[in-house]
């Protein structure tokens, strides 16, 4: 992970990985024969942190503005606790290949109906119009998180990192917090 967070989705290497790993090339060709099985074991290592994330938070019963909001902070620092993980989210986000992309949308629709999911919850129990677009909504929130994990990484004051979450879980749910 932290080869591929330094060097990036289309750089890192078998021997970069050995040295870091501190074991032979043979032994990392012998784990993953190909590049693509060492990007795919990568991509799946960092859709499995943020989405069991994602499931961990979502499963609480606690009003919906809350959980966005809890959400929003844990991934928030995890961008702190593992920045390596969050740098190869950044790179696979933006990498607009063919044999990166469709996995990456897959894995950010998942993301999105987890948080469609709580902010249908909510508006249901307030009442709210059924015509809402709750993707969008969890779209807007998805997106918002390349400007999270840039505040994290730019040392944004906590405060106002706080004031940002708050404010874009206010507009993913039409209100504020």
């Amino acid at each position: 992970m932290r080869v591929f967070a330094r060097r990036g989705l289309g750089a890192a290497r078998h021997a970069e990985i050995a040295e870091e790993a501190g074991v032979s090339v043979p032994a990392v060709f012998f784990y993953f024969p190909t590049r693509e099985e060492l990007v795919t074991a990568v991509l799946d290592e960092v859709d499995h942190f943020l989405m069991e994330m994602a499931e961990n938070v979502h499963a609480s019963e606690r009003p919906a503005p809350e959980i966005l909001l809890a959400h929003a902070r844990a991934f928030a620092t995890s961008v702190d606790t593992h920045p390596d993980y969050a740098r190869v989210w950044l790179d696979w986000s933006t990498a607009i290949r063919e044999e990166m992309w469709p996995r990456y949308l897959d894995f950010q629709e998942r993301i999105v109906a987890v948080l469609a999911r709580t902010i249908r919850r909510w508006q249901n129990e307030r009442g709210a119009a059924s015509d809402a677009d709750n993707d969008d909504d969890a779209r807007l929130m998805v997106a918002a998180a390349h400007m999270v994990a840039q505040m994290k990484f730019t040392r944004v004051p906590p405060e106002k990192l706080d004031h940002f979450l708050r404010t874009l879980v206010g507009a993913a749910l039409g209100h504020r917090i």
